[in-house]
């Protein structure tokens, strides 16, 4: 059994856009040409990689891979994931100061943490173009499986095997309320004020959302009711409107707490709140020489607090 390779690009686009359509715009060529290829390589395999109703149309217009299909969209993209890398390679010349750096980073990192980072890395790579996708963690984490992204770094938490994920920094979390909030100093009133507030929460995806929702099922806080946003700095700015309670990182909150239009809550009988930034990488793959170089400083001389203020 031999495989086409030219093919196998255009099944294995097919199935990263989800669409024979897109995959057709992304490839420059028409959607029978594309569905043409897929029917070929399927023939030339004798195997069907995607799942089809009797009169040959996928099932409900939607894309299902056979097992078949899964095990080679597996391999094809570890196949041109090593093509981009070689090409990166020959591009820079195997030089950490030239060549393309596409970072991702979640939300929080991206508006605070890695600016600062950014700024000393260009200094002895001023030749680097680089790249930052920002989404949230689960986004993130899809991106750097399928290639997209060289590394990330995000605040969240993944258990995906076929990442590595290595803690780079610790952040503060703080829990806040309206300026106007009295927590009461009698454990089981406040316990029991915390309960029955809105508490503003992040969508489903979001690291700070994972690890709000963590800290509080370990500290016996059962919200009676949330509303989610998009951004940190949309909850946090609800916040000082009277709309509720958040658990969010010190650096969304230090500049509108100093203002007195947030409130800082440190119950003594709770503990101090904090989470890990992790720095993110693929399992079984190199890091091109410019990745490596950015990876090597967040390791060894990550940002400090001040200059994230």
């Amino acid at each position: 059994m031999k495989l086409n390779l030219h093919l196998t690009r255009i099944f294995f686009t097919v199935v990263r856009e989800n669409s024979f359509s897109k995959a057709a715009r992304v490839l420059f060529v028409s959607q029978p040409a594309v569905s043409k290829a897929v029917r070929e390589l399927e023939s030339q395999l004798g195997l069907d990689l995607l799942e089809r109703t009797a009169g040959g149309q996928t099932k409900n217009g939607k894309l299902r891979l056979t097992d078949s299909g899964r095990a080679l969209y597996a391999r094809a993209r570890e196949i041109f994931a090593l093509e981009q890398l070689a090409v990166n390679d020959l591009e820079e010349h195997l030089s950490a100061s030239k060549g393309r750096l596409t970072i991702g980073a979640s939300t929080t990192v991206a508006s605070y943490w890695l600016p600062p980072l950014l700024a000393r890395y260009k200094e002895g790579h001023e030749d680097v173009a680089l790249r930052v996708v920002v989404g949230n963690t689960e986004s993130i984490c899809h991106d750097l499986k399928e290639y997209r992204i060289d590394l990330a770094v995000i605040e969240g938490t993944t258990e995906d095997p076929l990442i590595l994920s290595k803690d780079v920094l610790t952040e503060k979390l703080n829990l806040i309320a309206p300026a106007c909030f009295q927590l009461s100093t009698n454990q089981h009133d406040a316990m029991a004020q915390l309960n029955s507030a809105v508490w503003l929460v992040r969508e489903r995806g979001s690291g700070t959302r994972t690890v709000t929702e963590s800290l509080l099922q370990a500290n016996h806080i059962v919200p009676s009711g949330t509303i989610e946003f998009g951004s940190n700095e949309g909850i946090a700015r609800a916040v000082s409107h009277g709309l509720g309670v958040a658990m969010l990182p010190n650096v969304v909150t230090q500049e509108l707490a100093e203002l007195g239009r947030i409130k800082t809550l440190a119950p003594p009988f709770l503990p101090e709140f904090q989470r890990k930034l992790k720095l993110l990488t693929r399992v079984n793959s190199t890091l091109s020489p410019v990745a490596e170089a950015f990876a090597r400083q967040i390791i060894t001389s990550p940002p400090d607090i001040q200059s994230v203020s």
